[in-house]
């Protein structure tokens, strides 16, 4: 029953490949040779005998169907090119140079010809996972990988879609010929009957099984940083080149991009097309057209969109060529998103928009045109840990010093324990969102906000409660009480809890743009990056050092004042960076004024942000002048 199956399966093939006109079978076979040649011939010797017949046969079959092409400027070029190219198969020549001319031939054939080679609809995946599992699976098995239930008695054998040196040689649009038209001589029969778009579904979904998830990320991630143009990378570039032949012209980050572009297709065939600032300035063009037409709700999410899914995600990369450009475009989105909340006239916010459009095309000029220099790289990725780790080192060191300064080094487990957690959970965050689910610029910047939020509640909390224990009769009641009493273990776990918020805010934030910056970095400057990290990383651990070793020093009672008054210091910090992160997201109000701008110490230029700082520092200072007078009641007594 098994081989009347196969004859069949053998004689429908036949069957459509004759059934495809000569110009349509030329190609795929072309398609064909060029794929499979370097599994028949090795270093000159015929590695696969049944293979390397099938490429002779198909190089003088392609040969035999260019002698009767049509009239073309370019039909002298294919008859050239297919008798090197028939030559080349009898003499066992090198595969690359078989890949060279079969690339060539391919491409003559289809400008010559003008060939329809791309799919009219965006390919849906999960329709072509579908299919492959009701259509495929007996001979190339439920992964893909050949060895479906029928593969040991096929010869040749069925294609290994997740081999990814057999993947660099094919193209999209020579998988959707195969499906089309079958392969004559082998059990691949003809699915032409199946309707155009699952045709090109299962050739989507077959031409991106063998890329890894690790490419697969870092294509994504060139794509957003801009540093392999998308407009260079077109539909017809991605459905008639191979990986191989992407990698030539731009490099590893384009033979990834088009591992990513496999897989999503719908980033080249929708409108939200082009680099992450292209998205941002669709968004733009969106959000005018919906405010125009009074949905100002609508207007308001697509510019936060905007920014939070375009903008954000390469301004650390902007930041390291431009500095100016970054700030001016980040402000001019924040103010984009101002007029439409104070419902300004339509051309003022279409001016604002014309404007943002030509700072952003030129900020993708900037990030497509500029690789960063091995000492740049080397700044950049000091500057990456120093700016976003300053703050939890800080915290850290300080509660570190408190636990030693008051003899309850027992404690330091518990803090350190925070910060491991909170190292682990941010590196499978970023995992997760890279390789399993996609965690939008709305979701990091709530989660930031919010965290930073409340390690400001909980640094003034803390602050506070180590400034009341200063004054003369409160110090002498915490002595007498013993501090061992005074920390409970749930005191203990509120710092492991405080240490794990100040640490795991930055680590995911922290790991992209490192990620980002290493696409935008050159081999040579990539050790640099490295270099940088380490570096910054000795700085941070030399600060938090110099605070446990100099701030121990001082008396116990003087040690809390400091202390206290540094959480003080470090909640208005935080409290200023949590309202920026959740204005970001489009969840808080943002009312510009004309303020200076310091991020170190978390001052942006706006109403609400400032005004929440300035209570705090009203707030602080109520209470200590309670405390203070409170304390010196007592101490009258």
């Amino acid at each position: 029953m098994r081989k009347i199956l196969l004859v069949l399966l053998y004689l429908l093939g036949t069957a459509a490949a004759q059934a495809a006109t000569p110009l349509q079978r030329m190609q795929q076979l072309v398609d064909y040779v060029g794929v499979d040649y370097p599994g028949a011939v090795t270093g000159g010797q015929v590695a696969n005998p049944v293979e390397y017949a099938e490429m002779l046969d198909f190089s003088r079959t392609i040969q035999r169907l260019a002698d009767g092409l049509p009239a073309a400027d370019v039909r002298p070029e294919i008859l050239k090119t297919t008798a090197l190219l028939n030559s080349l198969v009898a003499a066992k020549s090198d595969a690359h140079r078989v890949s060279e001319v079969t690339g060539k031939l391919r491409q003559l054939l289809i400008k010559g010809y003008d060939l329809a080679v791309t799919p009219l609809h965006a390919p849906d995946l999960q329709r072509g996972k579908v299919l492959f599992a009701q259509q495929c699976t007996s001979c190339h098995g439920t992964e893909g990988k050949g060895n479906g239930p029928l593969a040991s008695t096929l010869e040749p054998a069925p294609t290994n879609f997740t081999d990814l040196e057999r993947y660099r040689q094919r193209t999209l649009h020579g998988l959707y010929s195969t499906i089309t038209h079958g392969v004559n001589g082998t059990a691949m029969k003809s699915y032409a009957k199946l309707p155009d778009d699952d045709r090109w579904a299962l050739a989507f979904y077959v031409g991106q099984l063998a890329p890894t998830a690790l490419m697969k990320s870092e294509g994504k991630q060139v794509l957003l940083v801009g540093s392999v143009s998308l407009e260079r990378i077109g539909k017809q570039d991605l459905t008639t080149r191979t990986p191989a032949e992407t990698e030539a012209e731009y490099g590893a980050k384009g033979a990834n991009m088009v591992a990513w572009l496999r897989s999503h297709p719908e980033t080249l065939f929708t409108q939200q097309q082009g680099s992450t600032l292209a998205f941002a300035r669709e968004n733009l063009d969106k959000s005018l057209s919906a405010y125009k037409q009074g949905d100002h709700k609508a207007a308001h999410e697509l510019a936060v969109t905007a920014y939070l899914e375009g903008f954000e995600l390469v301004e650390g990369n902007l930041d390291n060529i431009d500095h100016a450009l970054r700030l001016q475009i980040e402000s001019g989105m924040t103010r984009f998103r101002t007029l439409i909340k104070k419902e300004a006239e339509p051309e003022k916010l279409a001016a604002q928009a014309a404007m943002l459009n030509t700072l952003l095309t030129a900020a993708e000029q900037k990030l497509s045109s500029t690789q960063l220099s091995a000492t740049a790289a080397f700044a950049s990725a000091l500057m990456i840990l120093l700016r976003e780790g300053l703050e939890a080192i800080l915290v850290i060191a300080a509660l570190a010093a408190f636990l030693i300064k008051t003899d309850r080094r027992d404690g330091l487990r518990y803090l350190y324990a925070g910060t491991g957690v909170a190292f682990l959970l941010g590196i499978v965050t970023w995992y997760v969102s890279a390789y399993v689910v996609e965690i939008g610029g709305a979701g990091r910047e709530l989660t930031e906000g919010f965290a930073a939020l409340f390690a400001a509640a909980m640094l003034f909390y803390v602050g506070f409660w180590l400034h009341s224990k200063t004054g003369a009769a409160q110090w002498k009641a915490f002595i007498q009480g013993s501090i061992k009493k005074a920390l409970s273990k749930g005191t203990l776990w509120g710092l492991s809890g405080l240490a794990f918020i100040a640490v795991y805010r930055e680590i995911f934030e922290t790991v992209l743009f490192y990620q980002a910056l290493w696409l935008q970095t050159g081999t040579e400057g990539q050790g640099m990056i490295l270099s940088g990290f380490l570096v910054a990383s000795a700085l941070l651990i030399l600060l938090a050092w110099l605070i446990l070793r100099y701030s121990t020093r001082l008396p116990l009672r003087q040690f809390f004042s400091v202390t206290s008054v540094f959480m003080f210091v470090l909640a208005v910090v935080f409290a200023g960076k949590g309202i920026a992160a959740l204005q970001e997201a489009g969840k808080l109000p943002v009312n510009i004024i004309d303020f200076p701008r310091i991020d170190l110490l978390g001052i942006y230029p706006n109403l609400e942000g400032l005004g929440v700082q300035l209570l705090l520092v009203l707030l602080a200072v109520l209470l200590l002048w309670k405390s203070n007078r409170g304390s010196n009641k007592l101490s009258r007594q």
